[in-house]
């Protein structure tokens, strides 16, 4: 069967997308890709690839967008059987009310979709029931099945299949890559769908799981063979979670692979000898998350379970070896106050990180901060509309929420000029939103691009690459 993905856009390819077209490919079909403003290659495929499947991977908050488009798409092509999975059907499942959906998959879809496809395919129609599937009956009834194991061993899935996006951008030579060697968290943070996630397979196989090192290395070969690789970022939830996993992987990676890389870490994982391991094995840059200046807000509202001495500890040994950083960090916690957003800002400005992203926090369906924010009276009740991106706006109800938007805008080059705090002060009270966000993503595109993927260019693909970013909808 012929089956096309929407994404969101190509300078976020989703690896995703990738493993599953992948393994549909691996099945037999043939998967195409379009980004969801490109109404031009939508238009060719629609017309000469003829899919019979339409397929969606939902982020809440983008929803809406692909839905919109989704209808227009159906309203045209009626027979198309449109087919919805991501973080937002997996926690909301509900949404198999919206019109244009046929049917949802909650959790892994490696099996979940090729299981799907090769059933339609067989009979010409949705099937009545299928092991992770909300299906929408013709009587407009909804089948809900249970979720089916987790995969256990990785090293079975197929590697993700980077043709699709290649077709899709003729004449882009990537010098980055993005790779995940695991799955799973164990951590609970209230903010994060990792908790949800557990309870959903609760019993149903290990929630963290990792491939095998040479299973990574097979791949980063294959990878390195195909494009002029520069650097390789890796995006692992927690990359130093295995510290014997890490050795191994040190032990080969500079002879086998020999790029450098980026990762993310949690710092109360990272000691002298994961900094000196990652050193020795080219890491150039990392991100790890603080979230919170505040103990009480990390930890007993964000529920991460880290210490801020853990957390200046690791900065500085990342500082010691030479090792870029970018923390990541949610203004707008509910519950809290402006006074707690500037220490957010006062601790990155501390340990002088090279990056520093900044985000309004969202509270996201059946996360624990849903929940909380819910009982504090902040959001209505279910929390299913939220703003598409959470750099502009917050679904939450907040004192000073106009000062708190104006910090985030203001908090990377804050830090990166080391401004004082008595000045951002000043700043936060003019009303200069626009300016500020504008200064922001232009300096977080130089942060990105000269700071934690360095990567040599020339000045015409520069140029390119400053006008796509620049025309990108969400940054």
């Amino acid at each position: 069967m012929h089956v096309l993905f929407l994404t969101f856009d190509y300078l976020t390819q989703p690896l995703g997308i990738a493993s599953l077209s992948a393994v549909l490919t691996q099945a037999g079909h043939r998967c195409e890709v379009a980004a969801l403003h490109d109404l031009r290659r939508q238009k060719v495929l629609l017309r000469d690839f003829m899919p019979d499947i339409l397929c969606l991977s939902l982020i809440t908050g983008q929803h809406p967008l692909f839905l919109k488009r989704t209808s227009e798409i159906k309203a045209d092509h009626p027979h198309l059987i449109v087919l919805a999975g991501g973080p937002h059907p997996t926690f909301y499942p509900e949404c198999i009310e919206e019109p244009c959906l046929d049917a949802v998959c909650r959790g892994e879809g490696d099996l979940a979709l090729p299981a799907m496809i090769n059933a339609i395919e067989q009979i010409n129609r949705l099937p009545q029931q299928l092991p992770n599937w909300w299906i929408k009956k013709p009587d407009g009834s909804i089948s809900r099945s249970d979720i089916s194991p987790l995969i256990e061993n990785l090293d079975t899935v197929p590697f993700p299949e980077h043709d699709i996006f290649d077709r899709a951008c003729p004449g882009r030579v990537p010098v980055t890559t993005y790779v995940m060697t695991s799955r799973g968290c164990p951590y609970g943070c209230s903010y994060c769908f990792n908790h949800a996630y557990s309870e959903l397979y609760q019993d149903k196989g290990t929630m963290c799981r990792r491939r095998s090192v040479g299973n990574v290395l097979e791949e980063l070969i294959l990878l390195k063979n195909r494009y002029p690789l520069q650097i390789i970022v890796f995006q692992d939830d927690t990359f130093n979670l295995d510290r014997k996993w890490l050795r191994d992987f040190a032990a080969r990676y500079p002879r086998e692979i020999n790029l450098p890389f980026h990762c993310h870490l949690r710092a109360d994982l990272l000691d002298g000898e994961t900094a000196q391991l990652l050193d020795q094995t080219g890491c150039i840059s990392v991100k790890l998350g603080l979230e919170a200046g505040s103990d009480y807000v990390r930890n007993s509202i964000l529920k991460r379970g880290m210490s801020l001495e853990q957390f200046e500890n690791a900065c500085g040994l990342l500082h010691r070896h030479k090792i870029r950083f970018a923390t990541e960090n949610i203004l707008g916690v509910p519950g809290t106050t402006l006074d707690d957003d500037l220490l957010t800002y006062t601790i990155n400005r501390r340990v002088r990180s090279h990056h520093t992203f900044a985000t309004l926090m969202q509270v996201y369906p059946r996360t624990g901060i849903a929940y909380y924010a819910v009982k504090q009276g902040l959001v209505k009740t279910p929390p299913t509309d939220f703003p598409s991106t959470f750099y502009h706006d917050s679904s939450i109800a907040l004192p000073d929420k106009k000062k708190r938007g104006r910090l985030r805008a203001l908090a990377a080059i804050g830090v990166s000029l080391q401004l004082p705090l008595p000045v951002m002060r000043i700043l936060i009270r003019l009303p200069l939103r626009r300016l500020y966000e504008f200064l922001d993503r232009l300096w977080k595109g130089y942060c990105l691009r000269f700071r934690i993927y360095p990567y040599r260019q020339g000045c015409i693909g520069l140029i390119k690459e400053t006008l796509q970013y620049l025309g990108a909808s969400y940054y």
